[in-house]
């Protein structure tokens, strides 16, 4: 499998600067104790033993965006889980949230080959008996402004990968998240946990493999373990980012 290389014209950077300014549906929550969700992209098998183990044990649920089509290849993420591995997931309460089959860049496909990606996924899901899928993450990170209100239709929130914790307002059409990964990221993550209490809000986190000598897009065992620990010490709430979405939706009505 070839290296994913973003579009680096000047253009795509342009886009991608303005594109968390366009197409917004905005979200403004009033919590009175932090949430934090975790999600985990494509999916790697490690996730399984290393992280999904772990919050059952804290009675967590997570949030799989999974690419069905990368279902038991390789590649620099490790092992990817199998079908049943999914569904297994599923019965096991966690949510099965899409990330396209083919796991490809909405910027460099047009919306209606990104859409009907997104439909094959969903088709390979209800296959397997799992429920439409509830919110969607951007591959990449990669989003435009009509595929965001093309999305808003079909999921209740679209996650994005810009770093911030959600206080003040969200847009569900390209949640910000952040990121668990080894290294300066780690530390940065740490830090955030840390002071959620101040002034509750939403904080997404995200990762793909979990293992030792992870990829550059995952995390160690060690520090899986030193997140839960930061969380449980926070007192925050532990939600899929659907479950987070509707709970967040109540406080945002009742103001």
């Amino acid at each position: 499998m070839s290296v994913y290389q973003p579009d680096m014209s000047l253009k795509a950077k342009i886009k991608r600067r303005i594109t968390p300014f366009m197409a917004r549906r905005v979200l403004k929550p009033r919590l009175e104790r932090p949430i934090v969700s975790f999600s985990f992209d494509d999916c790697p098998k490690s996730v399984i033993e290393n992280a999904i183990i772990p919050f059952e044990q804290e009675k967590w649920r997570a949030t799989i965006y999974i690419a069905m089509g990368l279902c038991e290849t390789e590649n620099h993420l490790g092992l990817h889980m199998n079908q049943g591995d999914v569904k297994a997931l599923h019965e096991g309460g966690h949510e099965i949230g899409d990330h396209t089959f083919d796991h490809i860049d909405a910027a460099q496909h047009i919306a209606s080959e990104f859409m009907a990606n997104i439909n094959k996924n969903q088709s390979t899901l209800n296959a397997l008996g799992l429920p439409p899928s509830q919110t969607f993450a951007y591959p990449y990170g990669q989003v435009t402004a009509e595929l965001k209100l093309k999305l808003a239709s079909k999921f209740i929130g679209s996650r994005g990968i810009r770093s911030r914790e959600s206080k003040d307002d969200i847009d569900l059409n390209q949640i910000r998240a952040n990121r668990l990964y080894a290294g300066q990221d780690f530390d940065t993550l740490i830090e955030q946990i840390n002071h959620m209490g101040g002034k509750p809000g939403w904080l997404p986190i995200f990762t793909h493999d979990v293992r030792e000598n992870p990829s550059p897009y995952g995390c160690t065992p060690q520090q899986m373990m030193k997140v839960i620990d930061a969380v449980k010490s926070s007192g925050a709430e532990v939600l899929t980012m659907a479950d987070a979405i509707k709970k967040m939706e109540l406080t945002h009505e009742a103001n």
